[in-house]
């Protein structure tokens, strides 16, 4: 009977101190104004950014993931760091070698945080039982105790030219009301009205599942209450898509609308 009971009081002062440690943990993110965005994959000497890329170059342009977000990310930054914040924008890989591109990731302060193998799999440090290709940068965004952190990607299912318009932002458990936010600005500031969507809105996925693309770079950040999602809005498979993308303007306006959305979220939390 006395080792049940000291059992049961070990058992019950585990449980308040795991409900504490995640009341911490979630007021840290609520107090938190930095938001980390990380450009999705990693450039590569001599080969270019090792991303979703066009089919061809007859939509106005080659287009790869990486490199246009080395080229745009910057816009997203400014848009959230005029409205109070702090942002910081990561990769995975070494500065792109490509005089253009190396400008831009300067331009905004893009910090390299070169994962020794960008292709391999690596355990978290804040959540070792998570693990992934890319988990390091991961793992650097939450050192910042961010109140969010935002993957910046863009889609492709086809190695030739396909129309597909189901972009959406995939997002961790904690994160679906940011999701939402940044959809809905999307819907109104862009899809459908300057880049042709067929018809269809920006949708918002939960992911939880570790073994698909970003899933534990999702539920690591979950793990930690933080906010997370992966920007798979537009498709560089989508000949339409990659048309609206190769014009600066273009791909200007759906970076700042990322960024409103993003913001639009923190405001209202």
């Amino acid at each position: 009977m006395k080792i049940s009971l000291l059992l049961l009081i070990a058992l019950f002062v585990n449980m308040l101190t795991v409900q504490c440690t995640q009341q911490q943990m979630q007021r840290q993110v609520f107090e938190s104004r930095t938001v980390v965005l990380d450009i999705g994959h990693y450039y590569a000497p001599g080969r270019g950014g090792q991303g979703a890329r066009t089919p061809d170059a007859t939509q106005g342009g080659a287009l790869e993931e990486c490199e246009f977000w080395y080229k745009y990310a910057g816009e997203v930054k400014n848009v959230i760091e005029r409205s109070g914040y702090k942002c910081l924008v990561i990769n995975r890989g070494d500065t792109p070698t490509d005089p253009a591109l190396a400008t831009a990731a300067k331009r905004a302060g893009v910090i390299q945080v070169r994962t020794p193998q960008p292709t391999a799999v690596y355990l978290s440090r804040h959540h070792p039982k998570r693990m992934a290709v890319g988990m390091l940068s991961a793992d650097y965004a939450l050192d910042w105790k961010p109140a969010a952190v935002i993957f910046l990607h863009l889609n492709s299912d086809s190695d030739t030219w396909r129309v597909s318009n189901k972009g959406a932002f995939y997002c961790n458990k904690v994160g679906v009301s940011m999701a939402i936010a940044m959809a809905e600005h999307l819907n109104r500031t862009i899809f459908n009205r300057s880049m042709p969507n067929g018809g269809f809105p920006c949708g918002v996925i939960v992911r939880t599942d570790g073994h698909k693309g970003g899933g534990d770079w999702l539920n690591t950040c979950n793990d930690s209450w933080v906010p997370a999602l992966i920007t798979e809005v537009a498709f560089l498979s989508n000949p339409l898509h990659a048309r609206f993308l190769n014009n600066p303007d273009n791909a200007r306006s759906l970076a700042r609308s990322i960024g409103e959305g993003a913001v639009r979220y923190l405001r209202n939390r």
